[in-house]
């Protein structure tokens, strides 16, 4: 079968709590705000990385979302230093699963947002 998928565009979170999910992907995760998004009727942000938005997040709003509960099992993000990262996961008192693939070729944090998404911060060895 050919694909038409050239690759993941963004996640969209639905939160109750727009502060501290932004806070925690721009604080902890690192991501920015993102000034390009539209003047949707509703409260959310666009996150960046290298200027492109692919964390969208929307405050739980039933007019959008009619009640439904969207779930996902994980976010996966590549990071440039493990070690970093894991200093900024200590310093904030942030819980953290450490491991490695079996192949012994990604090395792996999970963590999960305030909203209980987990996330995953790899970096290849």
């Amino acid at each position: 079968m050919d694909t038409q998928i050239d690759s993941l565009d963004h996640i969209t979170i639905i939160t109750n709590n727009i502060e501290s999910t932004m806070h925690f992907y721009i604080k902890i995760i690192g991501l920015r705000e993102d000034e390009s998004r539209p003047p949707f009727k509703f409260n959310g942000a666009w996150l960046s990385v290298n200027n492109r938005a692919i964390v969208h997040i929307v405050e739980n709003n039933d007019h959008v979302y009619e009640s439904q509960k969207p779930t996902l099992d994980h976010i996966a993000f590549r990071v440039l230093d493990i070690e970093k990262m894991k200093n900024i996961l200590n310093k904030n008192t942030i819980d953290f699963i450490e491991q490695k693939t079996p192949d012994g070729k990604v090395h792996q944090l999970f963590i999960k947002d305030p909203n209980g998404i987990k996330i995953e911060l790899s970096k290849n060895i």
